[in-house]
């Protein structure tokens, strides 16, 4: 465990290294861009003051739809009113960029908070094991029993979160079900729909029995980086992260279904869909990661009707 939970203090260090050298650019991006804009804005302000009747004529029919401008301009009146309509397409064009970059800053400090805790509390737990080996062996496994309680109750503070930010999703979720269900990812399933001995999966009652740990979806096993793949049609209803550190992506689908993609990372890709977005089967919606509680790279899909738990290889065998 001890190695474990090293190794994914390095993996974490160095992609927080990456985010915030990515903060840093985008931060300079927004200051250039603001630059641009008072630049462009104190142009626009020039010519609002300006006594020229022409450009005065040109900041009057700025605003008048192309169809309602006069047709017996004079050439020196259609410079003004181009070189103004110019200005002003440009300005909005630089306001737009503003926009995505501040959403871009957004989002990467979210993520940077996110690793950064998961970070800490990784380091945190290393150091206690570490201490905890150098003494003897019993002191060594009551220091890994105290932290596998500790990521139980974050996994089971993610599974409270998540339980909420499904039910936001379900309103959503209308219309006749998909009629084909895909799998995210292509790779062996490295863990299995259901009851299982792995101590952090949390109890579940499941078709009337009552199991104490059940893994609730599919871990599909592929490499970091992966591309993930939209299950299903569907609009997206969350990005972001779990209080346990993993990144994830809800989608509402049809028929009361909600599929989730869990331990993505966009540490070195922008998401490559945000919240309200309409996707389409097989479109990429994230990438997989190292994110929250996960002994390795992996996928983990679930599927849900109405809030309940479905195995997603029968949904997908039936399409």
């Amino acid at each position: 465990m001890a190695q474990l939970i090293a190794a994914q203090a390095v993996v974490a260090r160095d992609e927080l290294d990456a985010l915030d050298a990515q903060v840093t650019q985008t931060t300079d991006d927004l200051n250039a861009v603001n630059t641009e804009i008072a630049a462009m804005q104190a142009q626009v302000d020039m010519r609002r003051s300006n006594p020229d009747r022409l450009v005065r004529d040109a900041l009057r029919l700025i605003d008048m739809p192309q169809s309602a401008i006069p047709a017996n301009l004079n050439p020196a009146e259609l410079d003004a009113l181009a070189d103004l309509r110019s200005l002003t397409t440009e300005l909005n064009e630089r306001s737009a960029v503003l926009a995505a970059r501040s959403e871009d800053l957004a989002r990467l400090r979210e993520s940077v908070a996110a690793k950064r805790a998961e970070l800490d509390r990784t380091r945190a737990r290393a150091q206690v094991l570490a201490a905890a080996a150098a003494r003897d062996d019993t002191t060594k496994r009551a220091a890994e029993v105290a932290v596998l309680e500790q990521l139980a109750n974050e996994a089971a503070a993610a599974q409270t979160s998540l339980a909420q930010l499904i039910a936001a999703a379900l309103p959503q979720a209308q219309g006749s079900p998909a009629s084909t269900w895909q799998l995210p990812a292509r790779g062996p399933v490295s863990l299995a729909f259901g009851p299982t001995a792995f101590a952090l999966e949390p109890s579940l009652v499941y078709q009337g029995t009552l199991y104490p740990h059940f893994h609730a979806a599919i871990d599909i096993a592929v490499p970091f980086g992966t591309p993930v793949a939209a299950g299903a049609d569907g609009i997206v209803t969350y990005v972001g992260h779990l209080p346990d550190g993993a990144e994830i992506v809800l989608i509402a689908h049809a028929g009361g279904y909600v599929s989730e993609y869990a331990h993505l990372d966009d540490t070195f890709v922008a998401p490559p869909v945000k919240p309200g977005q309409t996707v389409k089967a097989g479109q990429v919606v994230g990438f997989v990661g190292l994110t929250g509680i996960t002994t390795g790279p992996h996928l983990h899909f679930a599927i849900l009707r109405n809030g309940i738990p479905v195995d997603p290889l029968l949904l997908i065998s039936r399409s």
